[in-house]
């Protein structure tokens, strides 16, 4: 159901995403979103959002690069393949979460929040690892980020890999002036 609500919220938001839709997707029967999800819409967001933040750290965990651009290459494929796949018509869990929650959730804001600085931090360790200044490194990682979650959005609306390809590129060039 996690896995299920996570692919629909990354296409439709949150709002667009009901129980339904969930138990469509998952083929789990009606009673057992409400025994494992008891509060909620929120909580079954909050875990979709876990879920992807777990994929998203373990496969930048994999990532073997021994230079900045290898870092960030390992990043941007990432979500390219979920460009790719979908036809453009994907984006982030999170971000999707992120846009549709009041700012006066401030749970579900919380986990948002996290969710983006481990991925921040995380980045950022890997890019000092491999030559980067620590300070620069931690707002390369932001910019990344930033700009991977901002070109989601864009893909979307042109239902193309180009802006990520175009983002990438000048986060690329980033780095590149860091370690030259």
């Amino acid at each position: 159901m996690v896995r299920g609500a996570a692919s629909l919220i990354r296409t439709r938001g949150v709002n667009a995403t009901s129980f339904s839709d969930v138990l469509a997707e998952s083929g789990a029967p009606r009673g057992s979103i409400y025994h494992h999800f008891p509060n909620g819409k929120e909580q079954l967001a909050g875990d979709a959002i876990r879920w992807t933040s777990e994929r998203v750290l373990a496969h930048q965990r994999a990532c073997r690069a021994t230079t900045p651009a290898g870092v960030l290459d390992c990043f941007i494929d990432m979500w390219r393949q979920v460009v790719v796949t979908s036809g453009g018509t994907a984006g982030c869990v999170v971000a999707g979460v992120a846009i549709d929650t009041t700012a006066d959730d401030r749970a579900m804001i919380e986990v948002v929040r996290a969710t983006f600085r481990s991925w921040v931090e995380l980045l950022s360790e890997q890019l000092a690892a491999v030559g980067v200044p620590a300070r620069r490194a931690s707002r390369i990682a932001v910019a990344t980020v930033a700009g991977m979650e901002g070109a989601l959005i864009l893909c979307r609306a042109e239902g193309s890999s180009a802006p990520l390809e175009i983002v990438a590129a000048e986060i690329k060039r980033l780095v590149a002036a860091e370690v030259s």
